[in-house]
């Protein structure tokens, strides 16, 4: 109560409801840290077997084969003296083709895994296996299918297209919001809680 008889209100209700007193305490980037972690491990697996057991035999059928030409041709020019050594070899417009496919399978596999994982259960299995939460800092609730692949494609340019500097720079919004948002959080009005001390918070004999 103010000296005017009326109550405060805080400058952001929002900052108050995602703080580590609050009901729904912010990630920790440790945690978020080792969810992604587990995230990129398990996505870059299904990847490489969407890219080489599906995806590249039915379009790119012999890149398997040119790709390890081209890798053993780099190890003998590696291995050469410099006497000896020639133009570094490169990989046949075939191959160059396969490989940019390629990467666009990959972007497009990250894109989708963690796009469904934020709708079906309310986030990627690695923030599942951390007790991690993606909610909306509209409704403060689950993501809805604009928010969930909005999120997941702004994750994902992160990761495959910004420059060190600008990642550098998404992660240290972290330091300047109370609510621990990164970059990609912040434009997709989204926000990661942890579970772990929500449960506890809201069941303090547990």
């Amino acid at each position: 109560m103010s000296e005017n008889g009326t109550n405060q209100q805080p400058a952001n209700v929002l900052d108050t409801i995602l703080s580590d007193d609050g009901p729904m305490p912010p990630a920790r980037l440790g945690i978020r840290s080792l969810a992604f972690l587990l995230d990129f491990i398990l996505c870059s697996a299904i990847a490489t077997l969407l890219i080489w057991k599906v995806f590249l035999p039915m379009s790119h059928p012999g890149s398997f084969l040119e790709l390890n030409e081209w890798v053993d041709q780099l190890l003998k020019w590696m291995q050469s003296t410099e006497a000896t050594r020639e133009t570094m070899p490169e990989p046949g417009k075939d191959l160059l083709a396969a490989l940019r496919y390629a990467s666009e399978v990959q972007l497009l596999t990250f894109w989708a895994y963690f796009g469904i994982g934020e709708i079906f259960l309310g986030g990627s299995l690695g923030k599942r296996a951390c007790r991690l939460q993606s909610i909306s800092t509209i409704t403060l609730g689950p993501l809805n299918f604009f928010a969930a692949f909005l999120r997941a494609g702004l994750k994902t340019a992160t990761l495959f297209f910004l420059s060190p500097l600008l990642l550098i720079a998404t992660l240290l919004t972290l330091c300047f919001n109370k609510r621990r948002q990164m970059g990609h959080d912040l434009l997709s009005r989204t926000a990661v809680i942890d579970q772990k001390h929500l449960k506890n918070e809201l069941n303090p004999q547990s």
